[in-house]
């Protein structure tokens, strides 16, 4: 849960940006468009990027805050976390595109991207990855669902981003 921190900060920043990019869009401003798209994708990667340290670097002292337990429980959720917020890094991207899309009046494209991480993508491999792995595959899942998200993310925004150029 302590990710939800991170993830609220950057749909705090996708919403904030909605009104800037659905009126740069409708105003066929496409230049300050993608201007506004890589500042906001930058101040959640730089954000993601210090949880992600966080997340790497201090994994004992975030187990502490939601309670105490032997050594082995501390060795557990310590590498869990490690490895599942591994991808933290790039998680801002998702959020960010999904609120772009919507504000540039592609809702449905929005809500696919939306629903990429913890949907498409986390759920199945949740499912599919303890058969193979046991309980490693829980934890490889997230980064994985957090890698092929940005990806798919990235992908529809950069698509969407050289359309503009097209009409520009």
């Amino acid at each position: 849960k302590v990710n939800q921190v991170f993830m609220a900060i950057c749909i705090g920043i996708s919403q904030g940006c909605q009104p800037i990019w659905g009126f740069n869009y409708g105003a066929k401003k496409y230049d300050r468009e993608r201007l506004a798209y890589r500042y906001s994708v930058i101040a959640c990667t730089a954000i993601a990027t210090v949880f992600f340290l966080c997340f790497q670097l201090f994994p004992h002292q975030i187990v502490s805050i939601f309670g105490t337990g032997s050594d082995l429980y501390f060795q557990f959720a310590e590498r869990y976390l490690k490895i599942f917020m591994f991808m933290t890094f790039a998680n801002g991207i998702q959020p960010m595109s999904s609120g772009f899309f919507t504000s540039i009046g592609k809702a449905k494209l929005g809500i696919v991207v939306s629903l990429t991480r913890q949907v498409i993508f986390l759920l199945p491999l949740i499912l599919i990855f303890p058969i193979f792995m046991g309980i490693d595959g829980v934890m490889y899942a997230g980064p994985i669902a957090d890698a092929a998200a940005g990806i798919v993310a990235i992908g529809f925004a950069l698509k969407e981003l050289r359309a503009m150029d097209e009409i520009a």
